[in-house]
Parts: structure tokens; C-alpha cells; sequence
């Protein structure tokens, strides 16, 4: 029985031919999954960057009210030359113009995708948007449409979130009451 299979293993006989074809086909869909998880992945810092930008445009509305109550009068100007000064909340944000805002430029980014962010990024919806007015919060999600679906898994969408926060802070500056100090 041994020397059968010393002779077997031992045969060199044979074609090449379904070596290098199983190899082309394991190169061919390990090429075709890495294409889809590119262009997964590129979606997703699409709608990432489309979600930023909107919260970026949404937290720009300053609540002016917020903002001017109490500033900039004598007293105050005295308590801030003194050791006790006021902590800095940051810029209170007009929540009610940031959503209108945020949601507009979402349905902009969304209706001009294809030029934007490519074939492959559905339309991107608006899942919630939070305001404290401080900071502005936002989850959207969209549907990215891969360019090979395989027949062994059968997937031709994926379904992708974001979700962004942000504030508008304050420059640093030397320049109060309108007297440059620095």
C-alpha cells in the first residue's frame, strides 16, 4: 500500500491548467470583494462629509438674543477685568434656523450626489437632528449600491449611517470691547 502511494504522490503527470484556473479565479474574486468594499467604504466618507457639512452650515445661525443678553455692558465689563470672569459656554445656536439650514443643505447634497460623491451613494435621508443650543447633532443614512454583486452572497445594497456633532466655538482673540489689547 505504501509504495502505491509513493508512486502516486511521486507521478508527475498531469495539466497545470485547473491550478492557474482556480488561481485566476481566487485573484479575480478576492479583486471583485475588495472592489466592493471600496466602494463601501467610499460611500460611507461621502455621506460622512455630506452630514458634516450640514451640521457645519447648521450650527453658523448665532442666536443673537442668546448671544447679546447681558454682554457688553459696564458691569459686566468690570466683572471681566477682575479675576471672576465668565466661563465660555460658547455660541448659542438658533436651533429652529440650524435644523431648517441642516436639512436644506442634505437635500442639496442629496439631489446633486451623482456630480458630487459618484454613482455609488443613494440618496441620503435625515434619520434625527438634535440642537441644545450649543452644539448640533445629526444622523443620516443612505443606501450605497455596490458595482459587483456576487452570486454566492446575493448583496447589491448596503445600508450606511452617520452620525455627526458639532459646535461653533469662539476665536481666540485679543480684541475686546473694540480695544486690541494685543
Amino acid at each position: 500500500m505504501g509504495v502505491k502511494f509513493r508512486k502516486f504522490i511521486a507521478d508527475e503527470e498531469g495539466s497545470l491548467s485547473v491550478l492557474i484556473l482556480s488561481f485566476f479565479m481566487t485573484i479575480l474574486i478576492t479583486l471583485v470583494i475588495l472592489t466592493d468594499i471600496s466602494a463601501i467604504y467610499f460611500a460611507k466618507r461621502s455621506l460622512t462629509q455630506a452630514t458634516e457639512a450640514a451640521a457645519q452650515r447648521g450650527v453658523k445661525n448665532l442666536d443673537v438674543e442668546a448671544y447679546y443678553r447681558g454682554k457688553y455692558n459696564a458691569t459686566q465689563f468690570l466683572i471681566n477685568l477682575t479675576s471672576e470672569r465668565e466661563k465660555d459656554p460658547g455660541i448659542p445656536i438658533d436651533c429652529l434656523q440650524g435644523e431648517i439650514d441642516a436639512r436644506g443643505a442634505i437635500d442639496e447634497l442629496s439631489r446633486n450626489r451623482r456630480e458630487i460623491f459618484g454613482q455609488h451613494l443613494g440618496a441620503i435621508r435625515v434619520d434625527a437632528i438634535t440642537c441644545d443650543g450649543y452644539q448640533i447633532s445629526m444622523q443620516t443614512s443612505a443606501t450605497a449600491q455596490l458595482p459587483f454583486v456576487l452570486p454566492f452572497i446575493n448583496i447589491s445594497t448596503v445600508e450606511i449611517s452617520s452620525h455627526i456633532a458639532t459646535f461653533d466655538e469662539r476665536k481666540v482673540s485679543t480684541n475686546y470691547y473694540g480695544i486690541n489689547i494685543g
